[in-house]
């Protein structure tokens, strides 16, 4: 009985001596953990990746799409586009875009967002229009790079821009969730941004004259009066009749 009692109150003591110890050695395995984590960087917050910055004139590729972003400029009235409001104002960018794509695309207005421009009346451009002939383009084919001019109008109460960002929309080709068509699906994804200084593009006619018209003003001759005629030597006597003549060796 003595040794059946001892060796049951060793089983216990030795059971409650790990549930202790247990604890503990937890304890010491996360402390050590959060140790080696720190020591190598784990715990630190991982910045988002970038957007990628590119230069003006490099080509982005944004799914069904290609892009080179050359050139922003603002301008005031721009017949036929019509402004909601005379004192408005309209930022435009000029990029080439090629079709990538096996289908022609009519997801003109998805192409480009512009970033650091107050005022945009919408987020979308308000038209599109080839620089070849300033026709409004609704529809681009594959492998067809055209120059295209998108337009957006500015409030004329906001600043005017000095320069712009502009944003190159990503389309990604995979299942619509819905239908289960493999589609151009957008993911709220950029491909890349170009960030352009903007060309004041607003007329600025004067009505005075320019200070290179003014000297041609005043040095007209037509208002002086005309010198007399002096008599030519075609209408002096001729040449038998004169004693100079004669005498000319």
């Amino acid at each position: 009985m003595s040794v059946t009692g001892g060796g049951s109150l060793s089983r216990r003591l030795g059971r409650g001596l790990l549930d202790t110890a247990a604890p503990r050695l937890r304890l010491i395995i996360v402390v050590l953990a959060l140790g080696i984590s720190g020591l190598f960087g784990g715990w630190k917050a991982v910045p988002a990746a970038p957007e990628n910055q590119y230069a003006a004139g490099v080509p982005i590729d944004g799914g069904p799409w290609r892009v080179e972003v050359i050139e922003a400029k603002v301008a005031g009235d721009l017949p036929p586009l019509r402004r909601q409001d005379e004192k408005n104002r309209w930022v435009y960018v000029t990029a080439n875009v090629t079709v990538t794509a096996h289908e022609s695309i009519t997801l003109t207005k998805q192409i480009l967002r512009l970033s650091g421009v107050e005022g945009l009346l919408a987020e979308e451009p308000y038209d599109m229009a080839l620089n070849r002939d300033k026709r409004v383009v609704r529809r681009l084919h594959p492998m067809m790079t055209e120059k295209v001019i998108f337009f957006w109008e500015q409030d004329g109460d906001a600043p005017l821009p000095t320069s712009v960002t502009v944003l190159v929309q990503a389309r990604t080709y995979r299942p619509d969730s819905l239908s289960g068509e493999n589609q151009w699906m957008n993911d709220g994804e950029v491909s890349g941004r170009v960030t352009l200084p903007v060309i004041d593009n607003r007329a600025t006619a004067s009505p005075s004259p320019s200070p290179s018209a003014s000297p041609k003003a005043s040095a007209r001759p037509s208002a002086s009066p005309r010198p007399s005629r002096s008599p030519s030597p075609r209408t002096s006597p001729r040449a038998g009749s004169s004693p100079s003549a004669r005498t000319a060796p």
